[in-house]
């Protein structure tokens, strides 16, 4: 009298799936009819209204002292613009360009380092 399972849907336990299924909705509607009778709906109260007015009020009466920045006017006019021109700095402020051949020397030298690094494994 063993049941094995089989290649079909086995109907007793969606049968089970869906009374539980059913008793949990069931109950959920019982608890939303319960809480529904028993909930007191509370009115805001008037007063409130008028303190955030009272509130609103004040706070514009403070932005309304606050004395404002003062705004620069940024752009100038074209005719200004158009007369000066970018100029390089004067004197030694500039940094020394090294010549060419200054550049491969050193080239050599740590092409040099390199290579005796390589030859003793250090690299």
């Amino acid at each position: 009298n063993m049941k094995l399972g089989g290649l079909g849907p086995d109907y007793e336990t969606i049968k089970e799936k869906v009374s539980k299924l059913s008793l949990q909705k069931e109950y959920s509607r019982q608890i939303k009819e319960y809480n529904m009778r028993n909930i007191t709906v509370v009115q805001r109260s008037p007063v409130k209204a008028q303190v955030s007015s009272v509130s609103r009020q004040k706070a514009l009466e403070y932005a309304k002292k606050i004395p404002r920045p003062k705004t620069f006017i940024a752009k100038q006019p074209e005719q200004e613009v158009q007369g000066v021109l970018p100029q390089a700095p004067k004197g030694p402020s500039l940094p020394q360009i090294p010549s060419l051949e200054s550049l491969w020397d050193r080239h050599k030298r740590e092409k040099e380092f390199v290579a005796a690094f390589k030859a003793l494994h250090i690299l």
